[in-house]
């Protein structure tokens, strides 16, 4: 009796993982003065992928099952779902034994769907901005800070993929 107990204890799922407890990548401000003196857009950098993978990898990684619960928000009349394609195709969740596309995510409840789902939740951010004005002897600067924060907060109740929780965390450092 003894040994089973230590086993159960030894045999423990890994801790979720929350992405409201994770960094979220933030963008720099911009000098709207410059800005319009060079009539440029801005520059458009490539941002690494979440891991080094080949194609095909990356493809089946895509398609690994994730057991997530997407936290409520606290907004008034916040959405009871998480509206989520990818490619056209809508979320699929596993349900009964099967795969069920359905096109949206459920939150607040723990689902199991697909990590290229997890990826669209990731990826949903939303920035606001605030402006300010630096008075200088001679000229005034605007500046525009942005900051960014995640649209849907959820935890990652299960990945079998042990590169799961390093994906997870790079693509919410992206800004």
């Amino acid at each position: 009796m003894e040994a089973t107990t230590t086993t159960r204890r030894s045999a423990r799922r890994k801790p979720e993982l929350n992405t409201g407890e994770m960094k979220v990548g933030q963008r720099p401000s911009v000098d709207l003065d410059k800005r319009l003196e060079n009539h440029e857009p801005e520059a458009i950098v490539p941002v690494d992928g979440p891991l080094e993978l080949s194609q095909a990898e990356q493809l089946v990684f895509n398609e690994q099952p994730v057991t997530i619960r997407i936290h409520p928000s606290t907004e008034k009349h916040a959405p009871k779902v998480a509206d989520c394609w990818v490619n056209g195709d809508g979320a699929e969740i596993f349900m009964n034994g099967r795969w069920v596309k359905v096109g949206y995510l459920p939150i607040g409840q723990v689902l199991t769907t697909k990590r290229k789902y997890v990826e669209v939740l990731a990826r949903a951010k939303h920035d606001s901005v605030q402006t300010e004005v630096i008075k200088h002897e001679d000229y005034e600067q605007n500046l525009a800070h942005r900051f960014t924060s995640v649209r849907w907060s959820f935890s990652v109740l299960r990945d079998d993929d042990s590169r799961g929780a390093e994906w997870l965390t790079r693509l919410m450092a992206e800004g």
